[in-house]
């Protein structure tokens, strides 16, 4: 049973996808020719992933986020409400629905295929919200976006992978895999110019390895106390987000937190893989 007295007003700013998963036979490979065995199409995307997680915990969320205004658009929009979803802030537009391609392979690895316009849509308020909590995911920050993040008393962002405008945030969430080579003091500068004064924290998970907190002055590990293998390891960083999130609006630390939201995460891996009939579809 959920506790009503930790419900949160959180407000989750990225995409939601209509992700096209294709099922291939074997890993990708320079010149091959890759056989599928299955393709579905799902609601995805970081916004979509995370804001589920936080509505799995009870939360009340709300999306601010983008659809088209076509049949997929439609069934999406309708699919969000009847989860429970606030939908308000949903910008609807004209245009037809640019599926995003994800190349899954046996081992799980996946290669993700979004085209440039829909990256580069930006999430649009008309005047600035209220909210115990918001996560964004994405490069472009619009004024009245930027105006509700300074009001929020936690802010947590995706760390982006290209070119972004800065944004308040007390933590970073990002991939070592998205960013290698990189050393711990060069993703904090990068972080530090994005978030500003108000960065506390920089979480890189890091896959089977441990996870990496840094706040400026130190690096702390946090291992991965439970590692599932799964064929289907979409929307694992997202899920990972989400409860990190949860777990900060507990109250517990940032070491905390990560292990905490590391083993979650494991669990929803494993169980969605124990129920693949569950999958939106």
């Amino acid at each position: 049973m959920t506790d009503n007295s930790r419900k949160r007003r959180i407000l989750v700013i990225g995409h939601i996808n209509h992700d096209r998963i294709w099922r291939l036979n074997e890993p990708l490979r320079s010149g091959a020719r890759i056989a599928w065995h299955e393709r579905t199409t799902r609601l995805g995307g970081g916004g979509y992933f995370t804001a589920h997680r936080l509505l799995d915990y009870g939360h009340r969320v709300s999306l601010l986020s983008n659809l088209m205004a076509d049949i997929h658009g439609s069934e999406a929009l309708n699919e969000l409400m009847a989860l429970g979803f606030d939908t308000n802030l949903i910008t609807i537009h004209d245009g037809e629905t640019d599926f995003a391609d994800i190349l899954l392979d046996p081992l799980g690895e996946r290669t993700i295929l979004s085209s440039e316009k829909r990256l580069a849509r930006k999430f649009h308020l008309n005047e600035p919200a209220a909210a115990d909590a918001i996560y964004i995911n994405g490069p472009h920050v619009q004024e009245a976006v930027l105006a509700t993040l300074d009001k929020s008393p936690l802010v947590v962002s995706q760390f982006p992978l290209r070119n972004a405008d800065p944004r308040p945030a007390d933590c970073l969430i990002g991939s070592m895999a998205d960013m290698p080579g990189r050393t711990p003091a060069e993703l904090w500068r990068e972080a530090k110019r994005l978030a500003g004064e108000r960065l506390r924290f920089l979480v890189m998970t890091d896959g089977p390895d441990p996870t990496l907190i840094h706040d400026g002055h130190e690096t702390r590990r946090i291992p991965v106390p439970k590692y599932v293998t799964v064929r289907d390891t979409i929307g694992a960083g997202d899920s990972f987000s989400g409860a990190l999130i949860h777990q900060l609006l507990q109250g517990y630390d940032i070491e905390t937190a990560t292990h905490n939201a590391s083993l979650s995460t494991a669990d929803w891996l494993a169980d969605r893989e124990s129920h693949p009939n569950d999958r939106p579809r």
